[in-house]
C-alpha cells in the first residue's frame, strides 16, 4: 500500500491538478459520494503523456470504508500508469522510435446505491512505434455495507450454470459485429438495467465489436441470487 502511495504522489506532485469540484449531490449524507479528480502529466524528454481521471470516495463517518474504497482504486490507477510505461520503455527500445504514447484513463459510475458502488473504468493507450490505440476495460464492484469487493458469483444461484448462461447471451447480442471470447463475462458493471459488461479487444475480437453489452434483469431473473433482489433491481 505505501509503494502505490509513494507512487501516485511521485506523478501527482508533479503534474497540473483537474479541479475537484464535482460532486454526486443527490444522494443522502449517510451515502458516499463521489468527487471527480485528476492530473495530466507531459514528459517531452521521454517523449509520453499521461491524461488521469478517477473518483475519490467520501463516506461521511466512515473512514474505514471510504479509506478502504480508496485505496482499490488507487491500485487500480497505479496498476494502469505502471503497465503502460513498462511497455511503454519496452516498445521504445525494440522498435526505437521517438515520438509520443500515450494513457488515457477515465471512468463512469453506473452504481451507487443499497450500499452498492459499481465503477467501469476506460483505459486508452498508444505506444509510439505501434500503428493501433489499445482500449482496455476494468471494473470495481464493491459491497459497502458488508465491507467486501461483490464476485460474479454472488450475483447468481450457486446451483445455476451462469457462466454458460451469460456468454451465449453476450454473443448472441454482438452477433456477426465480433468473435466473442469465451471469458467475456469475467469483469462486469452493475446497472438498473442489468448487468453491463465492457468489451475490449481481449474480450471481443473483429473492427465492429461493441464497447459493451447490456444483458437486462429480466433475461436472467430466474437465476440471480438474493443479494440481487436486495438491490431492489427485479
Amino acid at each position: 500500500m505505501r509503494l502505490i502511495t509513494i507512487f501516485l504522489v511521485l506523478f501527482i506532485s508533479t503534474s497540473f491538478q483537474i479541479p475537484s469540484n464535482v460532486l454526486n449531490t443527490a444522494l443522502p449524507l449517510s451515502a458516499i459520494e463521489i468527487e471527480k479528480q485528476g492530473f495530466n502529466k507531459l514528459n517531452s524528454s521521454l517523449h509520453y503523456e499521461l491524461n488521469i481521471s478517477y473518483p475519490f470516495v467520501h463516506y461521511k463517518d466512515k473512514f474505514d470504508i471510504e479509506h478502504k474504497i480508496n485505496i482499490d482504486i488507487q491500485s487500480i490507477m497505479a496498476f494502469a500508469i505502471s503497465d503502460f510505461m513498462k511497455k511503454m520503455y519496452h516498445t521504445k527500445n525494440e522498435k526505437g522510435a521517438i515520438g509520443l504514447s500515450f494513457l488515457n484513463l477515465d471512468y463512469k459510475v453506473h452504481f451507487q446505491e443499497y450500499g452498492v458502488l459499481s465503477i467501469a473504468f476506460a483505459k486508452e493507450t498508444y505506444y509510439n512505434g505501434l500503428e493501433d490505440i489499445r482500449n482496455i476495460k476494468l471494473t470495481y464492484n464493491y459491497d459497502y455495507i458488508n465491507k467486501r469487493n461483490i464476485q460474479l458469483n454472488d450475483l447468481f444461484l450457486p446451483e445455476s450454470d451462469y457462466k454458460d448462461r451469460l456468454f451465449h447471451l453476450i454473443k448472441e447480442k454482438v452477433g456477426n459485429s465480433g468473435k466473442v471470447k469465451k471469458d467475456s463475462y469475467s469483469i462486469f458493471c452493475i446497472n438498473k438495467e442489468g448487468l453491463l459488461f465492457p468489451l475490449d479487444y481481449n474480450r471481443c475480437k473483429g473492427k465492429n465489436c461493441p464497447p459493451e453489452v447490456l444483458i437486462k434483469w429480466s433475461e436472467i431473473k430466474d437465476i440471480t441470487s438474493d443479494f440481487v433482489r436486495t438491490m431492489d433491481l427485479l
